[in-house]
């Protein structure tokens, strides 16, 4: 099968670079993140920092976020897992006690 590339080219401006990506994501998607991008790289004008150090602040920032996110999810992922456990066996048990009710 084919694969169709949705991918198109749309130029940004990050921080004090202007960028062309290839993206599969609409417009709205793109400037949402593109402006908290740039909330976040003027929140550190305030440091005097260059423009690459503003911006490792950034990825930093960033990646804590991201693994803050991916920590609360395997955490999620491990409650429904137990959840579905006790749902199983709270399943068995009305199954035997339905069994056991009609002898």
């Amino acid at each position: 099968m084919v694969e169709v590339n949705t991918h198109r080219s749309v130029t940004v401006n990050v921080g004090s670079e202007r960028l062309t990506i290839k993206t599969d994501l609409p417009d709205g998607d793109i400037k949402e993140i593109v402006d908290y991008i740039d909330e976040r790289y003027s929140s550190y004008e305030r440091y005097n920092l260059e423009t690459g150090k503003r911006m490792a602040l950034l990825a930093l920032e960033m990646c804590e976020q991201l693994f803050a996110h991916r920590k609360m999810l395997h955490e999620i992922k491990v409650e429904r897992d137990e959840l579905n456990k006790a749902m199983k066996e709270m399943a068995a048990l009305l199954e035997e006690g339905q069994e056991v009710s009609s002898y």
